[in-house]
Formats: structure tokens, sequence, C-alpha cells
């Protein structure tokens, strides 16, 4: 499963009376290691915005021409999507998949957080396909348009859809128990936090042992790109912003910039720290290779941020000018891809600027 420490190595020069830490190179990091740490939480961030717009839009007006609709379904996509990625990520990483398949066999330690993690993420997942059903399939569904409704037009091309239809609207839950699955959904979704956690634990790495900052970080950088890429998607295709499009970009710059806040109370606790190990990741971040990937991550969050405040704040109180009207839609879109970019280098450097504390043995 996931490595809990880095994969480096450590030597001791000895020589008559002391001893000094001496680095090798550490190898370099499996890309499927950041992407699942990213797009599990994504993937909460989507079901999120799926099951809040879904509720907002079952207590609209049916006769409101609003985005609620498009925005529920496309938020349970990214859900499903983000998901399957994440578990993708993790099967690609492991050496003997047939474990990664039985996880219910082997996976039983709930002391762990692979294992808690894990079913957070095959839960969320059931139920982002089971509201992602429910929301693009059924006779209401047939009455509806717009972009979001693409795997109709799939599953249509395969002669099932009549059959689809008829099964979804047969086993439709009521409304309650529909919000039930929804609350259910938003507890899993907040709980991929635990990807933080995974790195958390490792006491012997401190840009990772931040049991507060990094499982903040992770999870409040990865709602924002999973929010955003909702309203990023739904903008794109229906090319406007309206009040929901922008209480939604409202909530991405939010948490944007709390997570850019958090990131860099992290920075700074790693940059004045006495540990060795510390000293050589606070390099790394800033002045080695990673320095680039350090500021993508400021740069991403930052303009979410900015993008988040000023033009979702600007649809949703209806106040927009012709100027920002105009750019609100490629703003967006370009902003909170940035974000995206931005959240996923945020894993990427972690995992590569760890070092670990070295074993110094006095001679």
């Amino acid at each position: 499963m996931i490595p809990m420490s880095p994969d480096l190595t450590q030597a001791a020069v000895l020589a008559p009376g002391f001893a000094e830490p001496y680095w090798l190179p550490a190898d370099y990091w499996d890309l499927s290691i950041p992407v699942y740490l990213f797009l599990a939480v994504v993937a909460g961030g989507g079901f999120l915005t799926g099951a809040s717009a879904s509720l907002l839009g079952s207590r609209t007006d049916a006769d409101a021409d609003g985005l609620e609709g498009e925005l529920a379904r496309w938020g349970f996509l990214v859900a499903v999507v983000g998901a399957a990625g994440a578990g993708l990520a993790v099967l690609s990483h492991l050496a003997v998949i047939h474990r990664a398949l039985l996880f219910p066999i082997y996976l039983t330690n709930f002391g762990s957080w692979i294992t808690i993690g894990t079913w957070i993420l095959v839960l969320l997942a059931v139920v982002a396909v089971l509201s992602l059903a429910f929301e693009v399939f059924g006779e209401e569904a047939a009455d509806q348009d717009g972009a979001s409704l693409f795997p109709r037009t799939i599953v249509a091309k395969l002669g099932l859809l009549e059959t689809i239809d008829s099964l979804v609207d047969r086993v439709r839950p009521s409304e309650t128990v529909l919000t039930g699955l929804y609350v259910v959904g938003g507890v899993l979704a907040l709980g991929t936090v635990y990807t933080g956690f995974e790195l958390a634990i490792v006491e012997t790495v401190p840009l990772w042992n931040m049991p507060v900052v990094v499982p903040a970080a992770f999870l409040l950088t990865g709602l924002a790109s999973g929010v955003g890429l909702t309203v990023a998607v739904t903008a794109l295709f229906e090319r406007e912003v309206d009040s929901v499009l922008g209480g939604y970009a409202v909530v991405t710059g939010l948490c944007s910039g709390i997570g850019l806040a958090v990131v860099w109370y992290g920075w700074t606790g790693i940059a004045t720290s006495d540990a060795p190990a510390a000293a050589a990741s606070s390099v790394a971040l800033s002045e080695g290779s990673l320095a680039v990937g350090s500021w993508l991550v400021v740069v991403g969050l930052a303009v979410g941020l900015l993008a988040g405040l000023v033009v979702g704040g600007a649809a949703l109180v209806d106040r927009r000018v012709p100027a920002l009207e105009r750019a609100a839609v490629p703003a967006l879109v370009g902003s909170f891809g940035l974000l995206v970019v931005g959240s996923l280098a945020l894993r990427i450097v972690l995992l590569l600027a760890a070092q670990q504390d070295p074993v110094v043995v006095v001679g």
C-alpha cells in the first residue's frame, strides 16, 4: 500500500569524536501517490457540491431558470471520476493488485489510516454512483436538458436507456431517504481528510509530521479543487455564471484562502525548525528544484481565492459590471484550473521534499 515514509537512503559519516549525517539522493516518487492523495479529496469536494446543489434545487421553484440541476450532476460526476481515478492510482502503485481488490478481507486493521481511508474512498464512490444515477436517469431526468446528461446519450446508444430509466424510477428513494444518503456521503466526503493523516503520522519526517497542518491543508485545498472544478465545468458548458454558481465560487475562494493560510503557517514552522531534516526540506522547497512547484502552490491558491471572491461575489449579489460579466466564465475556468494544478502540486512537493531525521551516532 502507500508507503508511510519517504523512499530515501541515509548514512552516517563517522570520524573520531563526532558524527555527521550525510544524505544520499532520494528516489523519485511515483506520481500515482500524490495523484491518489489529491483525487480522493477532489471526489469529496465534487460530492458536497452535487449533494448541496441537488437539495437546493429540490427546494427551488421548478419554473426558476437556475443551474442547480446541472451543478448537481457535474458535482456527482466529478465525485465518481475522482474516486475512480484515486482507486486506479492506488492499483497502479501496488505490486500485488489482487490484495487491493480483496480489501474487505485484507484491510481489517481499523487502527490504520490506510484501512480507514480505503473504506472511506470505496463507500464514497458507491454513494456517489447512486446519487449520480438518481440525478441522470429516470422520468424526471428525461424531461431535462444540459451537457451533464451525456451519460443518457451513451446508455441510449447501447439500447438500455428505457430499461435503466424504469429501474431507477422503481428504486428511487423518498426525498427523506435521499437526503439521508447525501448526509452519509457528506460525512464520507469530509472523511477524505484521512489523506493528510496518512502522512502526518510519520514522526520521523518533520515536513509531514504536522497533525493539524497537513490534514487541514489537504482537506481545504482538495475540497476547493473539487468544488471549483465542478463550478468551472458547469460554467464552461452553460456559458454563464448565475447567482448559484457565484455562491459556490465564493466557497471555493474561501477554501483556497484558508488553505493558503494553513500552508503558509506550516511553511513558517518548517523554515524555523532546528531539525536537520526540516532544514533540508526547507532548502529544497525554497531554493532547490522544487521551488517552482512551491510557487505554483502559492499562485494557484491565491488566484483561486481572488477569482472566487471577486467574480463569484459579483455574481452572487447580482451586481456584475458588463466587463466582468463577459469575463466571468473564462476567469473562473482559468483560475480554478490553476487552482487544481496548484493543489496537486502541493502533494507532489510535500512528497519529493520529505527528509527523515537522521540517526547520528557519536564515535
